[in-house]
């Protein structure tokens, strides 16, 4: 598969899931503690580069273990998993030794768009928080991405 294609597949599936995400992400705003001082948006590819991958809601400010455990029943936006069925959701599988690209950084940003898109969708916009689009280990070419 060539980038261009992985980028639009991986788009479409995303987008396919995307009022799921906006209802998870809606739950984990107005499950905020007070003392939250900044909302992190975290995108985990899976280390084989496989094209799986998650996305977590992370706050900081205060005791971060107290203020993540607040949100912890939605804090998970989406997670691409392995079933007998294949992936669900069914994202691109990539073989990460027979690709031209590096798959995770992006599959980084595609996912860090889309969620970008996803938080102007949201009931989130003026929360009058920091918000940016982060991926571990630093993957992705476009990130982070500031949101408010």
């Amino acid at each position: 598969m060539e980038e261009h294609e992985y980028r639009a597949e991986l788009r479409r599936v995303l987008d396919e899931n995307s009022s799921n995400t906006i209802k998870n992400l809606n739950a984990t705003i107005q499950s905020l503690p007070e003392k939250t001082k900044s909302i992190e948006l975290i995108i985990f590819p899976d280390q084989d580069g496989e094209g799986t991958f998650g996305v977590n809601v992370s706050l900081s400010g205060p005791d971060p273990y107290v203020l993540n455990k607040a949100i912890k029943d939605s804090a998970t936006l989406i997670d691409v998993i392995h079933t007998p069925e294949g992936l669900r959701p069914n994202v691109p599988y990539v073989d990460p030794f027979d690709s031209s690209f590096e798959v995770n950084d992006v599959l980084s940003d595609v996912v860090g768009h889309w969620l970008k898109s996803i938080w102007a969708q949201s009931d989130c916009q003026d929360l009058g928080l920091p918000v940016i689009i982060v991926a571990d280990e630093g993957y992705g070419m476009d990130l982070p991405i500031t949101l408010n």
